[in-house]
């Protein structure tokens, strides 16, 4: 699968639960909603971030070097708001309003990156219709070794994020089943 083609349908997923979540008054499917939508970033940008980006940097001059900085940033600041999430109750005062901010941010950068002069754009300039083939293949088979929760004081760049995204992804795993089995013995447990 091409590496944007995958990147993009992440995009559209995400975009869905943010609509499910403003349709909704209930904080039980507001916190299952909010578990998806970081169980989807976290991996979505460390996806990118461990494969995307470093095959686009590697292709790229000047402005294109700039949208992949500013895609890390905008990824280090979405963490620190999914790690937020995952902590406060959805029946917090604050919990709709910053999943709200979150969704904003999130919204903002989806839209950068599609744009005609975004990160996608420059990717489609600097590689090859079978290197974008290859990498979305490597990011495909890579979505269930890579974490699944926000980690925002954790490198975002390789070789560390490598090293570190499978021991780390398979507690990340491990943390999201026992949130899922508690879950259905204590109605209400975060």
């Amino acid at each position: 699968m091409n590496a944007i083609s995958l990147l993009t349908q992440d995009h559209r997923n995400v975009e869905a639960l943010f609509k499910r979540f403003e349709a909704t008054d209930d904080p039980k499917e507001k916190r299952s909603i909010t578990d998806k939508v970081i169980e989807q970033l976290s991996v979505h940008a460390e996806l990118e971030e461990q494969f995307f980006y470093p095959a686009v940097m590697a292709k790229v001059d000047g402005s294109g070097k700039d949208d992949v900085l500013e895609g890390i940033e905008e990824h280090h600041l979405a963490k620190v708001a999914l790690w937020e999430l995952e902590r406060l109750p959805a029946t917090a005062p604050n919990f709709d309003a910053k999943f709200k901010v979150l969704s904003e941010n999130i919204l903002h950068h989806v839209e950068e990156e599609e744009a005609d002069g975004g990160i996608f754009a420059d990717a489609r300039k600097a590689l090859k219709a079978n290197e974008l083939e290859e990498l979305g293949d490597r990011m495909q088979a890579a979505r269930t070794t890579v974490p699944s929760r926000p980690h925002p004081l954790a490198p975002p760049t390789p070789p560390i994020n490598r090293l570190l995204g499978l021991p780390v992804a398979v507690l990340d795993r491990a943390v999201n089943t026992g949130k899922g089995l508690l879950r259905a013995v204590l109605p209400g447990a975060r």
